[in-house]
């Protein structure tokens, strides 16, 4: 009696995944220090002797200010931790040699691939959904101890929670860039140590050459093409994307921003344009027959 051969499921594969994330030490370890981090932060942003003021005379700026500088900090450290886990989940196979074990067990390269991408996305969405009520409740318990009441949040503008519903499509958005960044390192360099470099050295040497090219422009005297250069970089773009496309503009860049004006339709361009080229780097490299580690 013959038997057929079983292939590994899909979601059986994202299960795996799952397990190999949870069961490392650097994940947890890396979850402990960004809520000390944001414990610290926290504690630097209520000694300002303004902060209370702006709440009781403009909450609605207060809530923007709030959303800000949150915001800013979820996005590099979402930005650090996903880079880190993910280039350690997509590469680690590659530098090990196991990646022929995986395979000759009848699992799918591109599977495999989208498997640890799903894995990652339910991992930047619970990193989000928690720090959205993490930092809620921080603010909402700071609100009650300078006011006596949450009165001033319950009446903040509808436009302030379309804007950060809006925030949060950004962030997701930043997070699913990072994912497919760190695929394709993972898929050049068929190697960890690779992977984890060129993820984590990508954002700060973008916004750094922003400065160059202002330099550039200064040293020569001409805005061509120094200034054009950033508007169709990545960083800069994803920084002001925000800005944008919301309504009010309250947004404020805390990075680099383009030297040159841009619309929300060109930054969303330019970033899809990257998320297209990082996924069909990575899907490339994936898909590819030989397995040269």
């Amino acid at each position: 009696m013959s038997v057929a051969a079983r292939r590994p499921r899909f979601f059986g594969i994202v299960k795996g995944e799952t397990l190999k994330v949870s069961r490392q030490l650097s994940f947890w370890l890396m979850l402990a220090g960004s809520f000390v981090l944001l414990a610290i932060i926290t504690l630097a942003i209520t000694s300002a002797s303004n902060i209370q003021d702006q709440l009781k005379t403009d909450p609605t700026g207060w809530a923007y200010g709030a959303r800000d500088v949150f915001g800013t900090i979820f996005q590099i450290g979402s930005g650090i931790f996903l880079l880190i886990v993910g280039a350690r989940l997509f590469a680690m196979e590659y530098s090990s040699g196991t990646i022929r074990i995986i395979y000759a067990r009848g699992t799918s390269r591109l599977g495999l691939l989208l498997a640890k991408m799903l894995t990652l996305a339910i991992i930047g969405i619970a990193l989000l959904g928690g720090y959205a009520v993490v930092a809620g409740g921080i603010l909402a318990l700071l609100v009650n101890a300078w006011t006596g009441s949450l009165a001033s949040l319950q009446h903040l503008p509808s436009q302030f929670w379309q804007d950060l519903g809006m925030w949060a499509v950004v962030q997701g958005m930043s997070m699913g860039i990072v994912i497919v960044m760190a695929a394709a390192a993972a898929g050049i360099g068929r190697s960890l140590a690779f992977a984890m470099a060129a993820s984590l050295a990508f954002f700060p040497v973008d916004n750094f050459s922003v400065i160059l090219e202002a330099l550039g422009s200064r040293i020569t005297r001409q805005d061509h093409p120094w200034l054009n250069i950033s508007e169709y970089q990545l960083g800069a773009n994803l920084n002001i994307v925000l800005n944008l496309i919301e309504p009010g503009h309250h947004a404020r860049a805390a990075f680099a921003a383009p030297l040159t004006p841009v619309d929300g339709t060109h930054a969303l361009v330019v970033i899809g344009a990257f998320a297209l080229a990082f996924a069909g780097i990575a899907v490339g490299r994936a898909v590819r027959p030989d397995v040269l580690e």
